[in-house]
């Protein structure tokens, strides 16, 4: 089997952590331009901002911390500024006081303020790990509490991005949202959650704090309970990713015999379910990843893997030869040793009532830069 910590390479790692930050930020655009639209004659006054520099930021700041409130332009314009500058952000932090005025809007009872307040709030944590840290300390407890009120999903979605920007910022930030237990309410949230959009920003925040490996969920929380119940969410990119994280900390060992299994059938699900020429091909090398390292842990996941792949209609010689065709040389490579492996561990009578229904030895194309190496 693959060394699970050689094999979540810098380069794999940083993969899923910038697709995770793409897919935050798209996501995000998305919504607050549909939560600006709600504030109908305010989209035409946003329209008209086109550049706030440093000394106007200072100037906001200084206003809204001496008026102990926030309007809805300066919420307006401190959001925008925020996003047009690194530095902006910078000068709005500098000024003692001014994000206590940002945090008692967002926790008032104006919801358009409360709303523009959180977006303000989301948009400081694009600055640096300081500006995290600050936004984590004054309004952490808060973003942790209205992340659970599903009821409003536009509170809700800002929560969880600005805990997704906190948490990626580095680990001192990431311990102050801990200390006010994120982690514990994000696990909690992914238990008890069917809520499809709820579920698809929780686990890429649960992905981020695995990036720190086991200091914040341990190794006996993940196979006891992060495993178990991704296996009995609708298989997405989401959970592929975070199955692949918990295993790698794990060695691929799971908590009891039955979860292999089911891992095993989520991949072969998602597989399924997915229609390759229009999804990423990273969750096919997660899937990929997954199985090929359970199967070379135990003999029994070779069974089931073929059982399942009966079951679902699904032929790994296709998958391989998708990969072949997109140029996916290490997706094949990783398959053909996974091939083996399924080859010579599986019982006689299982591989040639395999053989009837996917004879992948003889269907598979094979690369020629891969038959050269």
């Amino acid at each position: 089997m693959m060394d699970p910590k050689t094999h979540l390479e810098p380069r794999h790692r940083e993969l899923l952590r910038s697709e995770t930050r793409w897919d935050r930020q798209r996501q995000r655009k998305a919504e607050l331009d549909i939560n600006r639209a709600g504030l109908g004659e305010l989209l035409h006054e946003v329209q008209q901002i086109e550049n706030l520099s440093g000394q106007d930021i200072k100037g906001l700041a200084s206003r809204i911390k001496r008026r102990k409130h926030a309007d809805t332009q300066d919420l307006i314009k401190l959001s925008y500024g925020f996003q047009q500058s690194g530095d902006n952000i910078s000068e709005f932090v500098r000024i003692t006081g001014a994000i206590n005025v940002l945090v008692k809007e967002f926790t008032g009872h104006d919801s358009d303020l409360q709303l523009l307040a959180g977006e303000c709030l989301c948009n400081l944590t694009l600055g640096d790990e300081v500006c995290c840290e600050k936004v984590a300390t004054f309004a952490g407890t808060y973003l942790i509490t209205f992340l659970e009120n599903v009821n409003n999903r536009r509170l809700n979605h800002l929560c969880i991005w600005t805990i997704q920007n906190i948490v990626s910022s580095g680990k001192k930030a990431m311990q102050i949202l801990h200390s006010q237990g994120v982690t514990a309410t994000l696990t909690r949230l992914l238990e008890e959650t069917e809520n499809s959009e709820l579920l698809t920003e929780v686990l890429p925040a649960l992905s981020l704090i695995l990036d720190y490996d086991d200091q914040f969920i341990s190794v006996e929380q993940i196979m006891a309970t992060v495993l178990p119940q991704l296996v009995t969410k609708s298989p997405q990119s989401g959970t592929l990713k975070l199955i692949y994280l918990g295993l790698t900390l794990t060695g691929f060992e799971t908590f009891d015999t039955s979860t292999a299994p089911l891992i095993i059938r989520h991949c072969v699900e998602y597989v399924a379910s997915t229609s390759h020429k229009s999804e990423n091909h990273t969750g096919t090398l997660l899937v990929v990843r997954i199985l090929t390292n359970l199967v070379a842990k135990n003999d029994i996941n070779s069974e089931q893997l073929l059982i399942e792949c009966q079951e679902l209609r699904v032929k790994l010689s296709s998958i391989f030869n998708f990969c072949s065709e997109n140029g996916h040389d290490k997706i094949c490579k990783e398959l053909l040793w996974m091939f083996g492996n399924v080859y010579k561990s599986i019982p006689k009578q299982v591989k040639e009532e395999y053989l009837l229904y996917d004879n992948f030895v003889h269907e598979l194309v094979v690369p020629k830069d891969l038959l050269k190496s």
